[in-house]
């Protein structure tokens, strides 16, 4: 048995619940449920799914839905002609089937470039699962994994009291080779810029199509000179912004450029090392996590080591470790750097969220955004060497925390996605 989302072979047992055995996928995490019943006892009938029609209509609309031909996989049967139909909807029917990515590819081939789809699936207390005709349980990430794999997009999930978790979705176009886009944010990095670029441009990403995109905010230490230099490179965009609004303001800028299904974060100075490409794009590209953080915390916790500066270093260790307590506390959590730059994720991550902090708050957002959508993060090991502030650091310890515990509250309570796309 492999797992559907990421074809992991290895699942490990969890528990036995009225006679059937739950293994977890060591890869991604998806749930499977052993197919028969305890011994003299009968599976019970799937449970019957109120099909709130006008909900489910209006959830649709909300993905552009207008008119057309509806496909209902509940009454569908025989082949499927491809292109055929405007929407498709799939109530409490992906977890009870044997090969539930199968089902969704032939989905997709049936709907329309766009079209949307819109599905339920059970919320499950694992301790309490009853007998039922369930082979699969999926969470919030599993079953955005899956969707994307198997050519959909723009997924938005959200939970209900009623059914578990509705999920809607569109089809997609999947891209013969995976494409990431690198964003790198300049500001006054002359001495740092050019060794950067020359590092990134000779990194060498087996597989996977790249774009480095550089976003530029108006240097006066002739970084925009040397920027301007890798502009004529066929796999570098270069973004001129007229003034610094803050390295937020500028990754910002970078999602809007960029076109890879995967994004990942890289800061123009020399803190973080480029060999940890591979390891951090692994369990994306092997359909295993939406969401990776490169943690420079897998041994010691004091990551900032300054020579003449020692106060200083163990002011901003004590900081982050208060700061990653309280967004572990505030959005339950167990990260252990979420501030780390290397973040790297779906670019369907973006859909249906706003983002608004300029500076180092931005950090905070992006990881608490992509959180509560339902892009649980997998922190992998990186290599790191911190620079002081006399090297170029330019986070404000007067002014940049107080930023950062208000962003931090704010979001713990405020609505994520917009109101019509809920």
């Amino acid at each position: 048995m492999n797992c559907p989302v990421c074809d992991e072979s290895r699942f490990a047992p969890l528990l036995v619940v009225h006679g059937r055995a739950l293994a977890r996928c060591q890869g991604c995490g998806c749930v499977a449920v052993d197919a028969l019943p305890a011994r003299g006892e009968s599976a019970s009938p799937p449970n019957p799914v109120s099909r709130d029609t006008a909900r489910y209509m209006e959830a649709l609309r909300q993905r552009g839905f207008r008119s057309g031909s509806l496909l209902d996989l509940a009454t569908a049967s025989g082949c499927l002609a491809p292109g055929a139909y405007d929407a498709a909807i799939m109530l409490h029917q992906l977890q009870r089937q044997p090969a539930p990515g199968e089902l969704l590819e032939t989905t997709c081939m049936a709907l329309r470039p766009g079209a949307p789809l819109l599905l339920t699936v059970p919320r499950v207390d694992l301790r309490r699962a009853k007998p039922s005709g369930d082979l699969w349980y999926f969470d919030e990430t599993t079953i955005q994994l899956l969707l994307l794999r198997r050519g959909f997009r723009d997924v938005l999930v959200r939970k209900t009291t009623a059914s578990g978790l509705l999920v809607t979705a569109v089809r997609g176009e999947r891209p013969a080779r995976p494409k990431c886009s690198v964003l790198v944010a300049a500001f006054n990095e002359s001495r740092t810029f050019p060794v950067l670029m020359d590092a990134l441009l000779k990194k060498d990403l087996p597989g996977i199509d790249r774009e480095i995109i550089v976003i530029e905010s108006n240097s006066t230490d002739g970084t925009l000179d040397l920027a301007k230099q890798y502009q004529r490179h066929p796999e570098v965009k270069l973004v001129l912004q007229d003034r610094p609004r803050g390295k937020g303001h500028a990754i910002r800028e970078g999602f809007r450029h960029a076109t890879g299904d995967i994004v990942l974060i890289q800061d123009a100075d020399l803190e973080y090392d480029l060999d940890d490409y591979d390891a951090l794009l692994a369990p994306i590209l092997s359909h295993r996590a939406l969401f990776v953080l490169g943690t420079r915390h897998a041994g010691d916790w004091k990551i900032r080591q300054f020579a003449q500066q020692k106060l200083l270093s163990a002011g901003l260790n004590f900081g982050h470790a208060f700061f990653t307590g309280l967004i572990n506390v505030l959005f339950r959590q167990n990260m252990t750097d979420p501030f780390t730059m290397f973040k790297v994720f779906r670019r369907d991550g973006l859909f249906g969220l706003k983002f608004q902090c300029n500076r180092f708050d931005f950090d905070h957002e992006l990881v608490i955004k992509l959180v509560r959508k339902g892009y649980r993060p997998l922190e992998v090991p990186v290599n790191y060497r911190s620079r002081s502030f006399r090297e170029g650091k330019k986070v404000r310890l007067f002014r940049d925390p107080l930023t950062w515990i208000w962003v931090d509250l704010k979001l713990r309570f405020a609505r994520v996605l917009p109101k019509d796309l809920r």
